[in-house]
């Protein structure tokens, strides 16, 4: 009988840094919300993660409705993204900026 000599692989070691993602609420008028989303899909690892209507909440400026975009990006592109939405939406409101865990958790969803 032969026996096939294993050896453990931990896997490749990980290096350098890892890229921190955050979470940043939008919010812009729902005629500005495809071009914002399409600006900001030239930017480098940023992607819309939801994009909610507000149905119930329109400005105070105009009664125009409005769209909360859930932008994940990585932490280094925060001016970048800003940059974008007001190129295509100069009255859009930015909200807080999360971490990925705290967006989890406000999704209902436990991060380990």
């Amino acid at each position: 009988m032969g026996y096939a000599a294993y050896r453990e692989h931990m896997g490749v070691p990980r290096t350098g840094s890892r890229t921190v993602f955050r979470v940043l609420d939008v919010t812009v008028a729902c005629t500005d919300a495809a071009a914002v989303r399409h600006q900001l899909s030239g930017c480098e690892g940023v992607g819309v993660l939801r994009c909610e209507p507000l149905l119930h909440d329109a400005s105070a400026e105009t009664d125009a409705l409005r769209v909360r975009l859930a932008v994940r990006l990585p932490a280094t592109r925060y001016f970048e993204v800003l940059h974008a939405v007001l190129l295509c939406a100069p009255q859009g409101e930015i909200g807080r900026l999360l971490s990925w865990p705290e967006h989890l958790h406000r999704c209902g969803v436990r991060h380990e």
